[in-house]
């Protein structure tokens, strides 16, 4: 009786192992990316870094997210800007400048307006956006960046999302599962702007990249960074946390 040796060639189902027998599924992977990178609260300790042909300047920021619909930003550095907040409950949204006692409504129109200057809008600060549940996911061909094949998922807008982007295309590591880099496109599918994440590192068992750097193509000669020093996906927030009157202490 011949001995034959019968090789099985691993399915393509099992290309992440983080995700395990669910990612073929488009959705799974951001699914598990939303419950990494945001879980249901957080505090993070932020460092943002804006570059400028004319000028640069560094912000330190705590940032507190409840769920997805409650986020509290506040500049702890330096000293001009100290105590100016961001406050996001549900789609409501105000600053708050401590210099001069005020309090501002943001609109709805202004959520791609910059924060602070930066590359980033008050959208992207106050995460107001969900991946998993604001956008449909489907697969695209892999492309390979700097030497790694990257997952493509092709994310478009649901028709009843309040989203600022309609397309955002993003590439996933296979090791980890999470984003290495996100393409923004506008209403003309134009691409507007790049963001990249590098160097994963774990808090309280979550997994997520801890530099994002932000670079609009309409200014090449600009870019923002935002690096992440600590996280901390267990934190409590008191009653009353997230509410104006927080807001204007």
């Amino acid at each position: 009786m011949v001995n034959m040796k019968i090789q099985f060639r691993p399915k393509e189902l099992f290309f992440c192992a983080a995700i395990g027998v669910n990612a073929n599924n488009a959705d799974e992977w951001w699914k598990y990316s939303d419950d990494q990178m945001r879980g249901d609260r957080s505090r993070a300790e932020i460092v943002m870094t804006i570059k400028t042909p004319n000028w640069n300047r560094t912000l330190e920021i705590e940032s507190d997210v409840n769920g997805k619909k409650e986020a509290l930003s506040t500049i702890v550095s330096p000293a001009k800007e100290k105590g100016i907040r961001t406050l996001r409950i549900e789609n409501n949204m105000w600053n708050y400048f401590p210099k001069l006692k005020r309090k501002v409504a943001v609109s709805s129109s202004m959520l791609l307006a910059s924060w602070m200057g930066s590359d980033f809008t008050n959208d992207d600060i106050l995460k107001a956006s969900s991946m998993s549940s604001d956008y449909t996911h489907a697969f695209l061909p892999d492309e390979s960046v700097n030497g790694e094949k990257l997952k493509v998922i092709n994310n478009l807008a649901r028709t009843n999302s309040k989203v600022m982007w309609p397309k955002i295309v993003t590439l996933s590591s296979k090791k980890d599962c999470l984003p290495r880099e996100s393409r923004y496109y506008d209403k003309e599918n134009n691409l507007k702007r790049v963001l990249t994440f590098s160097e994963v590192k774990s808090f309280n068992g979550h997994k997520m990249p801890t530099v994002w750097k932000m670079h609009p193509l309409d200014d090449k000669s600009k870019e923002t960074t935002l690096q992440y020093r600590n996280i901390d996906f267990d934190v409590k927030f008191p009653s009353g946390h997230f509410t104006q009157k927080t807001l204007a202490q």
